[in-house]
């Protein structure tokens, strides 16, 4: 259309201008202090942690002795040895003792490293969350050297990110509607059956029989497939380890200082108290009812009350874990996301939830370092802490399909909703 006698028409400016035209995001002094302060006590693990134990001295090691023992027809599993995982973790442990000792030792933390981020990654998508490069790099850099006990998860080579990897993945796999391999992915937690007691009661309450069914499937086929590989007397001798360190948790004191949950915190102050256990016990049976309520309702697994739900199966998880240990607290990852995501919806309808989802966030970062430095269980509260603020940010269950939540409570009004 020709202009109208008189007017002066001006340049569209192209989106690459736009884009150089926009001020440069810097780092805030409080940031840039916190960047600094994590990678110093990154360092500060690195080396206390080589200092202590040196190369060989690690989670790994024992790994890889137990797949060197069955290489060599020997015993896999005694008390002694410390290998505690299921004997399917053997065949693949098997790939890497072709490796020496220290290149599959680094392998295996750059692969554990590598988990950490994807399932920090897989979050946000899950949210409908699209960070920019900015804000991945940050982000990346938080997961991994954040918190000591972070760190420490690809530093002594034990199976905690490809735990986390499983349930990150599962839940993109459950909003794409492949629940099948969900529920195969899911039984990789099993390699850690103390961080997998929740999953498969949770596929049945929710009787999503196609996830229990690939659940179940792929139990089943790791089973015969390392059968006849590692042999009936290994998986006798696997129970019979089981039932003899069964009762740790309450008889083992030095392992208490390591257990971030309820146990620990109850067990520390306690030493071997059957009163202060079967307190814990009932108070994660407690934590799970609440959890079974929260999961009421359908399943929808493109809302963002479902990628809550499976943050506060993971908070409830590590509380009521008796035998989880710090470098567990990797599946803290994905609660801290969301955490994260919520505070940044909620900051212009509700500036003081954006306070508390940010606060609750910080102190699952900040509380690792008070267990690691002072063995005192602070992780407790502050995973707690997070529950609710987890809980309280979720839309309600009668609320229609919203692929994105609205707010961080349901209390705001419709207007302020309306805009975010």
């Amino acid at each position: 259309m020709a202009a109208s006698e008189g007017s002066v028409s001006l340049p569209v400016p192209s989106a690459g201008s736009l884009e150089r035209m926009r001020p440069r995001q810097t780092l805030s002094l409080v940031l840039f202090c916190g960047l600094v302060l994590a990678g110093l006590a990154g360092l500060f693990v690195l080396l206390a942690f080589y200092t202590r134990k040196g190369a060989y001295g690690s989670d790994w090691q024992t790994f890889y002795d137990a797949a060197t023992r069955w290489r060599d027809n020997g015993r896999v599993y005694t008390v002694a040895d410390g290998f505690f995982n299921p004997p399917p973790t053997l065949v693949l442990l098997r790939l890497f003792i072709f490796l020496p000792y220290l290149p599959s030792r680094i392998l295996w933390g750059a692969l554990s490293a590598c988990m950490l981020l994807a399932s920090g990654w897989l979050t946000t998508r899950a949210l409908a969350w699209r960070p920019d490069g900015r804000a991945l790099a940050l982000g990346a850099w938080w997961i991994l050297v954040s918190a000591p006990c972070v760190l420490l998860a690809p530093l002594t080579g034990n199976w905690s990110g490809l735990i986390l990897l499983s349930f990150s993945l599962s839940v993109r796999l459950f909003q794409k509607g492949h629940e099948g391999w969900a529920g195969a992915v899911l039984a990789v937690t099993l390699v850690k059956p103390q961080l997998a007691f929740l999953t498969l009661p949770l596929l049945l309450h929710k009787r999503r029989w196609r996830a229990v069914g690939g659940y179940l499937g792929a139990c089943a086929i790791s089973v015969l497939v390392s059968f006849p590989l590692v042999g009936r007397h290994a998986y006798g001798d696997y129970f019979q380890v089981q039932r003899s360190v069964a009762d740790w948790t309450v008889t083992n004191n030095a392992l208490q200082i390591d257990v971030p949950g309820l146990h620990g915190l109850f067990l520390q102050q306690w030493p071997g108290s059957v009163a202060a256990s079967s307190a814990a016990n009932l108070l994660s049976l407690g934590l799970v009812a609440l959890l079974a309520w929260f999961w009421r309702g359908p399943w929808q697994p493109a809302s963002s009350r479902f990628v809550i739900g499976w943050s506060l199966v993971l908070v409830v998880t590590m509380l009521g874990s008796s035998f989880a240990h710090s470098y567990d607290l990797v599946l803290l990852i994905p609660p801290c996301v969301t955490l994260f995501v919520a505070g940044e919806r909620a900051r212009l309808a509700w500036p003081e939830g954006w306070f508390w989802a940010r606060a609750a966030m910080i102190a699952l970062y900040v509380s690792p370092y008070l267990v690691l430095l002072f063995r005192q269980h602070f992780v407790v509260p502050a995973m707690l802490a997070a529950l609710a603020v987890l809980w309280w940010s979720a839309p309600p269950v009668s609320a229609a399909y919203e692929p994105e939540w609205g707010s961080i409570t349901k209390t705001i009004a419709a207007p302020n909703r309306r805009r975010l």
